[in-house]
């Protein structure tokens, strides 16, 4: 299992069938994003059975830049499903939000909130199946 590079929403939707998604928004060039990438390597192990990380490049695909409401990166967010078309956001507190603003991590994220809320993501899951 690898960092996936997104380069059309349609990647993110078939991840989301195995389980939630780790979705980092930056750009190659971007140092704090290299380092979250490192991040997302030191997860991806653990989690790989039952999330999926996944990269999109804001500077090759500015069309998730807008989509996605990126004024800063890197700008992470874990996707737990889909819900009535939209994407379903999980919050670092647990809950559940279609508000991507509420439910972001901006800037590196330590590893440890990143797996606490990951963990609570899964979890959610797994109660609603």
């Amino acid at each position: 299992m690898e960092l996936i590079e997104v380069t059309n929403l349609s990647q993110i939707d078939e991840a989301l069938k195995k389980g939630p998604v780790v979705l980092k928004l930056g750009s190659k060039g971007c140092i704090p994003c290299g380092e979250q990438e490192e991040i997302f390597s030191e997860l991806l192990p653990k989690y790989q059975d039952s999330a999926s990380f996944m990269l999109i490049d804001i500077k090759q695909n500015p069309e998730f830049a807008t989509e996605f409401g990126v004024r800063v990166i890197p700008d992470t967010c874990i996707i737990m499903d889909i819900e009535n078309g939209k994407y379903m956001y999980m919050r670092q507190d647990g809950s559940k939000s279609q508000e991507r603003t509420s439910a972001r991590f901006l800037g590196v994220t330590d590893k440890e909130i990143l797996s606490e809320t990951l963990e609570k993501a899964i979890e959610s899951r797994k109660t609603e199946e």
